[in-house]
Parts: structure tokens; sequence; C-alpha cells
């Protein structure tokens, strides 16, 4: 394709012949804007490659990009680089777009002029074979707002599967962690939100998460473990863009979140004070600490977190309150 297009729609794509001719169908379905479709295989042992070679000969507005495999962030990696559009948008091999959805989101990037778009999505059980209603979470329009929810695992905003980005907002060499495999949407997101100056979010669905048993998230083992690649970088990009300070009392939350999950409060706790507190203490100027974070930076960096924290959920489970540590 020699002229500019609108969007360049990304999609890395390993062993996913199973999934990949609905991806397919769902991208040949979009009639506007003007798109191109960048498909990576990745270095896939099934009939992946095939199948892309063959849609691609039938479809002038993809090509086609035979890597060896080096994991979804790589392959995004790769296609950013690729891409010509106006806007970068993101998909996975096994979901699908609505019919409009690519229309829908440039239709609001254009007229609103927000660097990201973002929209609903609706779940797909491919083994009941039916859709399941997504409960719509809370959204908010200011970006240093959504960075606390990307924070906090918001079901919206930590994908980069439903949303627009203007192609501005990667220069300057911004790419995916490659070493990161769990949560690398959310940091990759984390950076898009502390770049951008305006934002905007559809109420209209624009994006099918096909949910099956080789789902990424799926087949995760050692939840904590998972993450904590994740949780290391986050502190990385908080630190750098000097901001950890304003997101600490975030920071802490989704910290022990994590630990919780796997293990329980008790445990977690146990392990608070020497794998979670340097982690969320670190890097930290304590005169930029807000200043009604600062009884609980005094806790964390006393060692006395843990304690506290248990006090508050039993005193949760008693007066039926339900206690966090969010605002």
């Amino acid at each position: 394709m020699t002229e500019r297009v609108d969007i360049s729609v990304i999609v890395p794509c390993y062993n996913a012949h199973r999934y990949l001719n609905v991806c397919l169908e769902s991208l040949r379905a979009q009639k506007q804007p003007q798109i191109e479709m960048i498909l990576i295989d990745d270095g896939s042992t099934d009939s992946t490659g095939a199948m892309l070679d063959a849609f691609a000969l039938a479809e002038p507005r993809a090509r086609v990009i035979h890597t060896p495999n080096g994991g979804v962030s790589a392959a995004r990696n790769r296609g950013i680089a690729l891409a010509t559009g106006r806007y970068l948008a993101f998909m996975d091999a096994d979901d699908a777009l609505e019919e409009d959805g690519l229309f829908l989101l440039y239709q609001a990037a254009v007229h609103s002029g927000a660097q990201i778009v973002s929209a609903n999505h609706t779940l797909f059980d491919m083994e009941k074979g039916c859709r399941v209603p997504v409960m719509t979470e809370p959204v908010v329009q200011q970006p240093l707002e959504i960075v606390r929810e990307i924070i906090h695992m918001h079901r919206i905003y930590n994908n980069l599967w439903n949303k627009l980005y203007v192609r501005e907002l990667f220069e300057g060499g911004l790419s995916l962690d490659e070493g990161v495999r769990i949560g690398e949407d959310a940091l990759m997101n984390l950076q898009l939100y502390l770049r951008a100056k305006k934002v905007h979010h559809l109420s209209e669905a624009t994006y099918v998460y096909r949910v099956h048993g080789q789902s990424a998230m799926a087949t995760i083992k050692g939840h904590c473990q998972a993450h904590l690649p994740m949780l290391r970088a986050m502190d990385r990009i908080l630190r750098n863009a000097g901001v950890k300070e304003l997101f600490f009392r975030d920071y802490l939350q989704s910290s022990v979140w994590i630990f919780e999950k796997e293990s329980g409060i008790l445990a977690s706790m146990k392990r608070f004070n020497g794998e979670i507190r340097p982690y969320v203490i670190g890097g930290i100027i304590e005169s930029r600490i807000a200043k009604q974070d600062e009884r609980l930076y005094a806790l964390v960096k006393r060692g006395l977190f843990p304690a506290f924290y248990l006090l508050m959920r039993i005193r949760e489970k008693l007066i039926g309150k339900k206690w966090g540590i969010r605002r």
C-alpha cells in the first residue's frame, strides 16, 4: 500500500488455526475507514501461516509477516514498526471485531480529537457457544485517572485490543516490554495514557473477546510469580515518569491484591515486608507523598502495614462495611 491509511490493525498470530477464520472475516467486514491489516505469523507450527497467506492473496488490505517465535509483545512491536496508519489498533487472533467496530472508534477519535479512544466489549464463551454480558465498570475521561485504573487492573483500560491510538503516541521508540508475558498490555497502556492529553470512551461494544481453554489468562499457573515481572516493570514506569508518589496508594493495593489472590490474606501479609514492601517504597521521594497518604506511607515504611491491614480486614468482617486502601 502506497497511500497513507486511516488505521493500521496489528494482529499477532501464533498457532491460531482453530480460531483465526473468525478473526480474519471480522477484519474483512470492516468497510470504513481505510485500513491496513498487519498480520504477524509468530513462528506458528500449525497451518496459521498458510491461512494468513491465503487470506492476504484475496484481501489487498492485508500483509503477512512471518517471523521466528518471539512472543506476542515482540510480534506487536514488529507490527508497530511497520504500521503506516494515522491510528493504530490491536487484535488478538482468537478474537473478533463487531461489524462497524473500527468505524465507531475512528469516528469518535476524529470528532473528539482524542489521542486514545476506548470502547466496551462483548465476551463470547466459545465452549458454551454464547455471549456473556460484561458488566461495565465505571469509566473516566481523564488520562491520569485512567492510569490509576490501569494500576488497579481495570477490565477496559488494561487491554490494547478495545482501543484506537493516534500514531504519535508511539514516537520515541515506545514499545512493549518483551520480557513480560502477563500484563504486557497494561504496561503499554500505562505509558500511553501517561503521554496522552485527551482521551475518550465509547459506551458501544466494538470488540468480541472470545474465551476458550487455551486463552493466555486461562492457563496461568502461579498467579503471584506470573505477575511479578509486571509489578517490577510498573514500578520502573512510574518512577521514570516521576509519578510513583502520586499513585503510591494504588500501587500498594495492586501489589497486595496480587499476593493475596494467590496465598490468602494472612500468608500475603507474612510475605509483605520481605517481598512486597521493597517494591512499594522503592524510589519514593517522601516530600512528594500526598498528605492524605502520609500515614499509610509511614506504616509501610516502618514495617507496620501488615498488622494494620489485618486489623482493617477483621473490622471489615465485623461491621459488614467494605474497607479498602483505595480512595
